[in-house]
């Protein structure tokens, strides 16, 4: 009996025993090592995921980056092409002017509003504010004779002018240009009409006038040549240039048609590249930043020849872009195009 009683006692303690490793709770040790890998696989989670923002943050950088430059590639570009459209029979027109501002390049690019370009009939002379005469029967001058094909006593020339003008307001921005290199902007007012005395008259079928251009003494900077090389345009304008970090497009050099094209932009620049035919076979290339060429430094040499716009052999255009992200870093990109104006095929 005793000895049931020892075992029974024996295997109860040893129960106790068992439920008491059991319930045990975990120790100090225990729960800082558990801390230690629990902080360590949240930190690693933190890092992976702010590393995976990050790339994803500099793509998106890379792809901003990429889009600014293509903007500046297709808007810039697409008119390049179009320089120099309407001026066919003028190889030394400056249907593209780049000049340079604070390292950056201000890119002009022009093309003809009207394909009828008017005479300058009389010498005009530096200084002086005369108006421009244009179509006179007295003058030797091609183009300045009086031809009236519809016999409303309007010089056809003259008469595509005032139609033009009219239909686009009452004052137009015109351009006089000597042939050779030399032009200058101003506005005119309308047209006046007078007979070969001089006096004023009224056009009527079957007595045709002579007619100028109204400057409104418009103050010539240059003197334009009654020698059949002197013209004066209708023509359009658009300018880009670097204003802080945005691309501007300037048009007719009106500030109130000034919009913003691109942003983000850390420099813009242009290069001509040149090339001249020279005896043999052979010729001669240049870099021009700044043409048509004012001095020594707008071109990588001196031209063997005078520049005329037809040399262009392409126009390369440079933007660098620079964009920033939220934690204030930045990715900036140079890339360059070269863009061909087709126009000048025409020579």
């Amino acid at each position: 009996m005793k000895r049931n009683t020892d075992q029974f006692y024996l295997i109860n303690l040893l129960l106790f025993k068992k439920r008491g490793s059991l319930n045990k709770g975990a120790t100090l040790s225990e729960l800082l090592l558990g801390t230690l890998i629990a902080s360590t696989v949240i930190s690693l989670a933190a890092m992976s995921f702010s590393w995976l923002r990050q790339m994803y943050v500099k793509d998106q950088q890379r792809n901003d980056v990429n889009q600014t430059l293509r903007s500046v590639f297709e808007i810039v570009g697409s008119d390049v092409r179009q320089a120099g459209e309407g001026f066919a029979q003028d190889p030394n027109f400056p249907s593209i002017v780049i000049t340079e501002n604070s390292g950056n390049s201000e890119i002009s690019i022009r093309r003809s509003l009207l394909t009828t370009s008017l005479p300058v009939c009389r010498q005009i002379v530096s200084g002086t504010s005369d108006n421009v005469l244009v179509v006179d029967d007295t003058s030797s001058i091609a183009g300045c004779d009086l031809i009236d094909d519809d016999n409303n006593g309007w010089p056809d020339s003259l008469q595509t002018w005032k139609d033009y003008r009219l239909s686009n307001g009452t004052t137009i921005r015109a351009f006089i240009y000597d042939g050779a290199g030399n032009g200058e902007f101003f506005k005119y007012y309308g047209e006046e009409t007078f007979q070969a005395d001089g006096s004023a008259v009224t056009p009527s079928p079957g007595a045709v006038a002579s007619g100028s251009l109204n400057t409104n003494n418009h103050t010539w900077q240059n003197t334009y040549g009654n020698n059949s090389a002197s013209r004066i345009y209708l023509i359009e304008e658009r300018r880009y240039r670097l204003q802080g970090d945005t691309l501007q497009l300037v048009i007719n050099d009106d500030v109130t048609q000034t919009s913003s094209v691109v942003g983000n932009l850390e420099t813009f620049n242009v290069i001509a590249h040149i090339q001249q035919d020279l005896l043999n076979n052979s010729y001669r290339e240049y870099t021009c930043t700044v043409i048509p060429p004012v001095d020594s430094t707008s071109c990588s040499g001196s031209l063997v020849y005078a520049y005329a716009w037809s040399q262009i052999k392409f126009i390369e255009i440079k933007p660098k872009a620079l964009i920033y992200d939220n934690y204030s870093s930045s990715i900036k990109a140079e890339q360059s195009q070269k863009v061909f104006p087709r126009n000048v095929l025409n020579y």
